[in-house]
């Protein structure tokens, strides 16, 4: 029962996080338009970024946020979270394990 408590309290905490990046971002409220822009690629004579591994060049990363890297960023923090409160109920699991083996043993 302690796991689902846990698992409980870290998926309110990521869902409040979450709630406040996504209703807090650093976009203006003034600008829909920078909430609704899709990707678009650089101009001829912006130079690029950067070259990645394979000798190609990277195309730079877009400064506004689209639909796609909102539903990203959100997935991405559901499984992190998700995945942070099962280490979590896991070790609360395995130290309580612990501690009643600890009990049973020298206090009887």
């Amino acid at each position: 029962m302690p796991y689902l408590l846990v698992l409980l309290v870290a998926a309110a905490a990521g869902g409040g996080v979450a709630f406040a990046t996504l209703r807090r971002g650093d976009v203006s409220e003034t600008s829909p338009q920078t909430w609704t822009k899709g990707y678009e690629d650089p101009e001829d004579g912006q130079p690029e970024e950067g070259v990645g591994a394979t000798g190609r060049p990277r195309k730079p990363l877009p400064s506004t946020p689209t639909a796609q890297t909102r539903v990203t960023g959100v997935v991405g923090l559901l499984i992190v979270v998700l995945v942070a409160a099962g280490v979590i109920a896991g070790a609360c699991l395995l130290m309580w394990d612990a501690l009643r083996n600890v009990w049973r043993t020298f206090g009887s």
